[in-house]
């Protein structure tokens, strides 16, 4: 082993000890006692905020091969902010050639994007996850803020202007397709036997953009949701949270509230829980029945400290900074949810039964 192998080995080491010692930790109740063991049909990684190169990235992509390697899983949920800071390229040469079909939502037949670096960025680390049947894990992603370049800056591109800046950037997402990088369309339904995860692009919660509405994403709401209930056990996944503790500015709740209760609205009490990133921690929340997974501490993972709940009448179950992944397992009827850092230890779970809350439990 050359002497910057060891460099970059003693600094992994170094911030892996930090993480017992720094991160906030948050826990509201006490746990219920440890759940008997129940059959499984899916189980899911869950993991967000991924695309950036950093030490936090290198630790938490190790922990979830471990994790693969022990226990494989059906598949992966990326839960946005999949290329930091900005997304794909639009300028790069053959990006003109993305466009969305009359959807608004799949690539037009005639792309021919390039292969952009960016991509590998938050691909590379991935590579190693291996799936139920010893392939690569099947990975499925929803657009975060930063993949479209929302918010401008930086990322702003005059030449194109911002709407087709923002709709190319997204159009570049969708049609990229690796092992590592599925992304059916701008926003999707995936089933898998009794389950269904309804993938959102909640960009259109902070604001319209790139010529892509709230209103569209509403009515893709009550339709994805209508079957389910009883029969079909339903989850919202994206980027944005309907519910977080968090540090952003002083005492300041997430912009977006309005708009997002205006999407919850839509799903109609019908989903069980939503998944999201966007906040670097990983929390779970209750926010007037629905449960609220934040599996976003990856490679943007963050030392600071909570200071706000967001809406008020959230209940926060459990948060904290450290660095890690959330796992689901469902049986299409009830489910579980559990919380790892980066050395594999369960921080958090909880588990649910054919209705009702996902109450905390010792964890296996």
């Amino acid at each position: 082993m050359n002497a910057a192998h060891l460099r970059s080995g003693s600094v992994a080491l170094v911030a892996a000890a930090l993480l017992a010692c720094v991160h906030d930790v948050y826990r509201a109740e006490p746990l219920g006692p440890r759940p008997a063991s129940r059959s499984e049909t899916e189980r899911v990684l869950v993991f967000g905020d991924f695309g950036f190169q950093s030490i936090p990235q290198r630790l938490v992509a190790g922990a979830m091969r471990r994790a693969t390697r022990a226990r494989p899983f059906d598949l992966a949920l990326e839960l946005g902010d999949n290329i930091y800071h900005c997304g794909p390229e639009p300028t790069r040469p053959g990006a003109e050639t993305c466009r969305f079909a009359e959807d608004g939502l799949t690539v037009a037949p005639g792309a021919s994007p390039p292969d952009d670096p960016l991509f590998r960025v938050n691909e590379a680390p991935l590579a190693g996850l291996r799936g139920r049947h010893g392939g690569p894990l099947p990975i499925y992603l929803a657009l975060g803020n930063h993949d479209v370049g929302l918010g401008g800056g930086s990322c702003a591109r005059p030449a194109l202007g911002e709407v087709e800046a923002m709709r190319r950037r997204a159009c570049l997402a969708v049609a990229r397709r690796s092992p590592e990088w599925l992304q059916p369309a701008r926003h999707y339904v995936l089933d898998r036997g009794d389950v269904r995860f309804v993938v959102l692009d909640t960009n259109v919660v902070v604001r319209d953009y790139g010529g892509f509405t709230l209103e569209e994403e509403l009515a893709f709401v009550r339709e994805a949701t209508a079957p389910c209930g009883a029969g079909r056990l339903c989850f919202l996944v994206g980027h944005h949270p309907p519910a977080a503790v968090h540090w952003y500015g002083t005492r300041r709740p997430l912009p977006y509230g309005a708009r997002m209760a205006r999407l919850l609205a839509a799903a109609g009490g019908r989903a069980r829980a939503f998944f999201a990133g966007h906040v670097h921690a990983l929390e779970h929340l209750t926010l007037d029945g629905l449960e609220v997974f934040v599996s976003g501490s990856t490679a943007m993972g963050s030392f600071a400290h909570f200071t706000t709940r967001t809406p008020a009448r959230a209940q926060v179950r459990f948060a904290t900074t450290a660095w890690g992944y959330a796992v689901l397992e469902t049986d299409g009827h009830g489910y579980r949810v559990d919380f790892f850092d980066t050395s594999g230890v369960a921080l958090h779970c909880c588990q649910a039964g054919a209705a009702g809350a996902c109450r905390p439990v010792a964890c296996k």
